[in-house]
């Protein structure tokens, strides 16, 4: 069966969640304050619970590293508080903090007051020194959140020990999940850490940027142990780009002294490097002790992300480019049909029975809605001016065309010549091709977009995709022909046009085609459950892309090469890196429900055609 995303735009194009780099050693990647000892005294950190250790100067009655038991989980409490009372200790410690103010923001929001200084503290003696915890049951996530030490038990500002530091990490699905802090320390590096879900640290000790716009990244002190500081007062963070062809523009965020938004400019090719200086202006000044640093580097990157509408799940998911984690859910989309991003990461989505959402990133806000002259739309696209285009169906026969700010009325409606418009594509020229399949046309509008310049009739039968080449050639799939193909038209384009190639060499029920920048044409077979890829000239056998592959609709192409496909059938998306034939591939399914559309942020230019 000929699936109606078959009609979905041919221009159809977060990551997994990982332990943040220096984010205060989550995921148990780096040592635990006061040394190994104090690790194993602690005993594991239990699936589904955060720790948050804090290393602080004196000790007392507490007992030692050894003293404590070395297996055991860390008990969950009922709610985020101390963990349970260490056993056999009665007396009162001598510490620098006895409690602690934290705030978390993510996708578990709470706040909480745990007390350190008394019996039933979780803490443990290490030289010179006494590390407190504390257990949280935060779900997965990136999250920012606020702490404060208090020198009383019960917080008040006279007590405070420390500025009030907002610190980043991410809590990850499986594993321990632990977050060291220090007071008092000696700063040994400077870093950044990614703030919100569309960045992550990289295995590489990098940080990898999900798609395009704005990216928050935190600047924090982290000593040898790599434990964020606290310290008393709150340093002047500066970061900017030394190297790297990938331009990144960094801007500080208001409202906090160490938050970063960071973004980076096209083409997104290769990396960059930022240097992140702290500096105090007080006269206890912790980056003038002996052996202190107070600036570092970090390796920044863009990674592509890739959008899947789940028509059965009414939802739109996000996944880095070549993971198989989710990054991000939008829910409460009604039967998505279409999917495209701007180049600012923006990302619209078009669902039935009328309107079209804007999403910024990292996706988790509410949407900008368009419903003016939106009915039940079928597919979208952007011009390089900004400017969206709405292809509407179920009879309106029209397409609608907003300018940004996007919310009220369309600037342009097109109409004539238009039928049941399935697909749309756009050249370098921003004229617009409009797929008209009950009429079996391709109609050609040049702004303003008032009446077709040309009407493409000859070789089509039941069309249901269009894409166009670097270079303007326009290739059209037809369902409905026999055998089913694909055809190329070559500009300059005319009503008396034919078709300068027809394709049909393993065509079967056809879905959404796509491009390459080299023009490599893929075209996903539903009938026969493969994907085809032909090469300039078009006249040779395809190379036939089979495995995983359950009624292919939709597909999308990375800036690496890489093929993603909508499987309609078994509701997966399925990746194959080149040269695709006879290679393994990655599985997408968690979330995934009856996919329709596929689109890729940044967005991969379809003409870098030399």
């Amino acid at each position: 069966m000929n699936v109606r995303a078959g009609k979905l735009l041919a221009a159809a194009a977060l990551a997994g969640v990982a332990a943040c780099a220096g984010g205060g050693g989550q995921g148990g990647s780096s040592l635990l304050p006061g040394g190994p000892n104090a690790q194993s005294a602690f005993g594991p950190v239990p699936s589904g619970t955060t720790v948050v250790r804090v290393r602080m100067p004196g000790s007392s009655a507490f007992p030692t590293a050894s003293a404590m038991p070395t297996t055991g989980p860390v008990a969950q409490p009922p709610l985020a508080s101390s963990p349970p009372p260490v056993t056999g200790v009665s007396t009162a410690p001598t510490l620098a903090a006895q409690s602690m103010a934290i705030s978390f923001s993510g996708p578990t929001t709470m706040s909480q007051t745990v007390s350190f200084g008394s019996p039933t503290s979780n803490c443990v003696a290490a030289t010179n020194a006494t590390t407190c915890q504390a257990a949280f049951p935060l779900a997965p996530g990136t999250y920012t959140a606020t702490v404060t030490l208090y020198s009383s038990s019960v917080p008040s500002p006279v007590a405070a020990l420390n500025a009030q530091q907002t610190i980043a990490f991410t809590v990850s699905y499986a594993g321990s999940n632990v977050v060291n802090l220090a007071y008092g320390g000696t700063p040994a590096q400077a870093q950044l850490v990614p703030g919100a879900s569309n960045a992550a640290a990289n295995a590489q000790g990098g940080i990898d940027l999900f798609g395009a716009g704005k990216h928050l990244l935190l600047a924090q002190l982290v000593d040898a142990y790599q434990n964020v500081l606290l310290e008393p007062s709150q340093p002047a963070y500066s970061v900017m780009q030394t190297s790297g062809a990938a331009a990144m523009t960094v801007l500080p965020q208001g409202g906090s002294s160490n938050a970063f938004v960071v973004s980076p400019s096209a083409p997104y090719s290769g990396t960059a490097t930022l240097r992140t200086n702290a500096a105090f202006s007080t006269p206890a000044n912790p980056c003038s002790a002996p052996s202190a640093s107070c600036s570092g580097t970090s390796s920044v990157d863009v990674r592509q992300i890739v959008a899947v509408a789940n028509s059965a799940a009414n939802t739109v998911t996000l996944y880095a480019a070549g993971s198989t984690a989710l990054l991000a859910t939008i829910p409460g989309v009604n039967n998505p049909q279409a999917l495209v991003f701007d180049p600012s990461g923006d990302l619209f989505v078009a669902s039935t029975p009328g309107s079209v959402a804007e999403y910024a990133p990292p996706y988790t806000g509410s949407a900008t809605t368009i419903g003016s002259g939106v009915n039940h739309p079928q597919a979208l696209a952007l011009d390089s001016r900004g400017n969206l285009f709405v292809a509407n169906g179920n009879g309106s026969n029209s397409v609608t065309v907003y300018s940004a700010p996007y919310g009220g009325s369309p600037t342009a409606v097109i109409g004539n010549g238009v039928n049941d418009p399935v697909s749309l594509a756009l050249d370098a020229a921003n004229d617009v091709f409009v797929v008209n399949q009950s009429a079996g046309t391709v109609t050609e509008y040049a702004p303003p977009y008032l009446a077709p310049a040309v009407t493409l009739s000859n070789g089509l039968n039941g069309p249901n995709s269009v894409a166009i080449d670097g270079r303007g050639n326009l290739f059209v799939s037809n369902v409905n022909a026999t055998p089913n193909s694909v055809v190329q038209f070559v500009p300059p384009f005319a009503a008396s046009s034919q078709p300068a190639v027809t394709i049909t060499s393993g065509v079967n029920e056809q879905g959404a085609i796509a491009l390459t920048p080299a023009a490599t044409l893929f075209v996903p077979n539903q009938g026969a459950n493969t994907v085809t890829a032909y090469g300039p000239p078009y006249s040779g056998a395809p190379t036939t892309i089979t495995g995983g592959q359950n009624q292919p609709v939709a597909l999308a192409i990375d800036a690496q090469g890489n093929l993603y496909v909508a499987n309609y059938g078994n509701s997966t998306i399925t990746q194959y890196a080149p040269p695709y034939s006879g290679m393994s591939w990655l599985t997408l399914s968690t979330g995934v429900g009856a996919p329709q559309a596929l689109a890729l942020s940044p967005a991969t230019s379809a003409f870098a055609v030399p």
